[in-house]
């Protein structure tokens, strides 16, 4: 295989999901970690922004050779980009959490989300986090899948960025609806 090259971009090879689904799976196993750890928000912040900034560097970098060497665009095999997608992803999710909860206490509203232990918040925000990126991943809304044409590893990589936003807001309204219905930290 003439992408077994680029390992940390092609990531793991022998898998039955698709292998941008496993792609997608180190932010949250960092989320995870960080949780498990007791890290507070904002090191969780950092650490996926992080993660995604050397993620994106990554696909920059080896995105175009990686094409080249498959002879097509965006090839499903490299999977940096789902890691870069899906710790914006996560990154903007929480970012999320602290900005309404925020606006909830200025206007002296009672906390939704905020009510929640962190500990049972945790888990479906990752998870809600993960399925709402991959649906959008697939569904590439407006301007994404028109950012694929960009060249080499730009092409490769910006659509997964733009899908980012639109997953975390899905995540956030998917949560507080939970929140609302009683399931999450009940």
């Amino acid at each position: 295989r003439r992408h077994t090259r680029y390992p940390l971009v092609t990531g793991v090879q022998t898998c039955a999901l698709p292998i941008c689904t496993w792609g997608s799976l180190p932010p949250v196993l960092l989320f995870g970690g960080l949780a498990w750890w007791g890290a507070a928000v904002w090191a969780h912040v950092l650490a996926q922004l992080a993660l995604c900034v050397a993620a994106s560097a990554g696909c920059l970098r080896h995105g175009g050779k990686v094409e080249a060497a498959l002879g097509r665009k965006d090839p499903g095999a490299v999977v940096i980009d789902e890691v870069a997608g899906m710790a914006l992803t996560l990154a903007l999710t929480l970012l999320g959490v602290v900005a309404l909860e925020g606006m909830r206490a200025s206007a002296g509203a009672p906390a939704a989300l905020g009510r929640v232990p962190p500990a049972s918040l945790g888990p479906a925000l990752a998870m809600g986090s993960f399925v709402w990126f991959r649906v959008m991943d697939v569904i590439k809304p407006p301007p994404a899948r028109g950012l694929q044409r960009l060249s080499g590893g730009m092409g490769v990589l910006v659509d997964d960025l733009v899908v980012a936003p639109y997953a975390a807001v899905a995540t956030l309204v998917s949560l507080e609806f939970m929140v609302r219905m009683g399931p999450v930290g009940a």
